[in-house]
């Protein structure tokens, strides 16, 4: 038996590179454009992946094999099931690749890793019951059908293809592999030294692909370099916390000790804001400024909200994360001894705001409530929300009340007396849906965003009551937008067009002079704006990178800065694109204008935004390394 198992097992693994080979090839579909250089970075390291795809189950395999050499009846089954188990594995980890790459744009990585690791993280997916059974449907056919395979090599020896007893095609297997990884590997080099666009982009639709540059071996072998454009940024800096802020803070002493209530709001979209869809949050907006053209520092919710709470782009994000630096406004409070409750419907765990923003806020005063469903989260907290207010008004101490709703978070459920759209998508499968659905998915958004609006209105109501908007700060924004296949995409992180990267934001401060705000304004200008009124003498730049846009010198922001998990998107008045930080997002440079419609020429937005282009790679660095 274990003989048996042995001849047939290479020609189960030969069919299995061949599916897993089959599986590779999808992103072929992927790429746009193509060259000779592309074809040799390409072709070689689709036809390696699935090899090296397949090595730990073969390594694992012979592993159980030769474990179970002493088992006398069933000495083929450690084999078969850690052949089965570890084929299933790889091949289920390849199509969830494949179907984050088509539906996102991006393969597994960090990013996707961290929602599976971190607690709360599962559950911040949002996913509903009918798309958890699909996926699991899914599973268990895949399991099934490699079960399948593997019995009918094991049953049938005749399927076997590869002769037993000759040695030459696993060595033949490996120096192949090996040549086409370094055939790829050099072309990929030599497109790089040259800046060949093509091929650096169709790396890109590769996992895991390695890049690797060869300057000095292509100049020794007398290929001239190009002339590169001086325009091109540089990489970020350090990657730990070392400049923040670029001067100690100095705050006066006398200055007012306002209260602050801060809504922040998921997946608000600026276009889920209307005195129609929102007439409670449009009341009130009367009261305040609304910033008509705000965008998020990020299209996800870690670096939205990280940009709006510490003034700087979303891509310090990682720097900050492992150094556990609060921002400076937190400090200010807690210099200021502010009674200070935050709350959320989702949880401080994931992303880690626990370990950043909220970093030096004691656990009592952080509360979560990520069970059931988006609104019912909402209407929970929504209770302690207004008692943390009541009870800060009562305590004779200045308050903070933070609160993050979830309501217009996928899958955008709503109470029936939020129903503001009849014909919207009854039934809501994100694995299912289509562009077609587009405009239904929005109605129902924009039910949920009514509820939304209910929950504001008991605030804005309590905050009348008790006479507090003489002496509280009130700012009301979205992490980030949403889109609903109005470009193509469904919800966020999938783009940084201006459905999933613009918020509504409103600002009220006692004194204020009601208006609207018709410039660019980001999350990084919130705390700029708030400062003046913590009593801090500091110029905005020593702790964020935005600008106070209503002080008497009335700043103009030329540009915002949107982050996602490792790219960062440059978003200017006129024109818009993906910062080339490195060769690969120079290659996948496209250039927008204001309305995401794509220009062919991108000598204007280098000739519009040099200076600030330059300014931007500042802005990236600035408070990670030392000057």
């Amino acid at each position: 038996m274990f003989k048996k198992c042995f001849r047939f097992l290479p020609s189960y693994f030969s069919a299995v590179y061949l599916l897993f080979l089959l599986t590779s090839l999808l992103f072929l579909l992927k790429i746009s454009s193509w060259s000779f250089s592309t074809v040799l970075v390409l072709i070689p390291a689709l036809l390696v992946y699935p090899f090296f795809a397949l090595l730990p189950e073969i390594l694992l395999t012979l592993a159980a094999m030769f474990c179970s050499q002493k088992m006398k009846k069933f000495e083929a089954l450690p084999a078969g099931l850690t052949a089965v188990l570890t084929v299933f594995l790889m091949h289920l980890f390849l199509l969830m690749d494949a179907g984050l790459y088509f539906r996102y744009g991006y393969h597994v990585n960090p990013h996707v890793l961290n929602i599976f690791t971190t607690p709360g993280g599962f559950e911040g997916m949002g996913l509903v019951p009918q798309e958890i059974i699909t996926f699991g449907c899914g599973i268990g056919v895949l399991l099934l059908f490699h079960g399948a395979v593997f019995f009918c090599f094991y049953r049938f020896p005749r399927l076997s293809f590869l002769p037993p007893g000759k040695i030459l095609p696993y060595i033949a297997a490996p120096i192949a592999a090996l040549l086409l990884f370094l055939t790829s590997m050099l072309a990929y080099a030599y497109a790089h030294y040259v800046m060949e666009p093509a091929p650096l982009l169709a790396a890109s639709a590769i996992p895991f692909y390695i890049r690797v540059t060869a300057g000095k071996f292509y100049k020794a072998l007398g290929v001239k370099p190009p002339d590169r454009d001086a325009m091109i940024l540089k990489l970020a800096g350090k990657n730990h916390v070392g400049n923040y802020p670029k001067n100690p803070i100095r705050r006066k002493k006398d200055h007012p000790r306002y209260n602050v209530v801060w809504l922040a709001c998921e997946s608000w979209a600026a276009r889920l804001y209307s005195p129609q869809i929102m007439p409670e949050t449009a009341r009130f907006a009367k009261k305040g400024i609304t910033f008509r053209k705000n965008y998020s520092g990020g299209n996800v919710t870690r670096q939205g909200l990280f940009s709006m709470f510490y003034g700087i782009p979303g891509s310090y994000w990682h720097a900050f994360l492992a150094a556990r630096e609060a921002p400076v406004f937190i400090k200010w409070l807690q210099e200021d001894n502010y009674r200070i409750k935050c709350i959320t419907s989702s949880k401080f765990s994931y992303p880690e705001f626990d370990q950043t923003i909220f970093f030096t806020v004691p656990a009592k005063d952080l509360h979560s409530d990520s069970k059931g469903a988006t609104y019912e989260r909402d209407q929970r907290n929504l209770k302690l929300l207004l008692r943390s207010i009541e009870e800060g008004a009562d305590s004779g101490k200045p308050f903070m009340s933070f609160m993050f709703f979830e309501s217009p978070h996928h899958p955008y459920s709503f109470p029936p007396e939020a129903e503001f759209y009849k014909d919207y998508a009854q039934s809501f499968n994100i694995v299912k849906a289509k562009a077609k659905d587009g405009p239904a998915i929005f109605r129902r958004a924009a039910n949920a965003a009514r509820h939304l609006d209910l929950c504001l209105g008991q605030v804005f109501q309590l905050l009348e009551k008790k006479d507090l908007l003489r002496n509280t700060i009130v700012v009301l924004l979205g992490d980030h937008g949403e889109e609903y296949y109005e470009k193509g995409y469904l919800g966020h992180s999938s783009a940084f067009n201006n459905e999933q990267t613009m918020t509504p934001f409103i600002l009220y401060y006692p004194g204020i002079e009601p208006g609207v705000y018709t410039n660019m304004s980001s999350h990084m200008d919130v705390v700029p704006m708030l400062a003046r009124f913590f009593g801090v003498e500091n110029d905005p730049s020593d702790y964020s990178c935005g600008f106070d846009l209503l002080s008497p010198e009335k700043p103009r922001r030329r540009y915002a800065l949107i982050a996602d998990w490792d790219r960062v998107f440059f978003a200017g008045e006129k024109y818009k694109s993906l910062l080339p930080l490195d060769a690969v997002s120079m290659a996948a440079q496209v250039v927008t204008d204001g309305e995401d419609r794509k220009l062919t020429d991108v000598k204007p937005f280098y000739k519009e935004y040099g200076k600030d282009l330059i300014q931007a790679q500042k802005d990236l660095t600035v408070f990670t390394t030392r000057q």
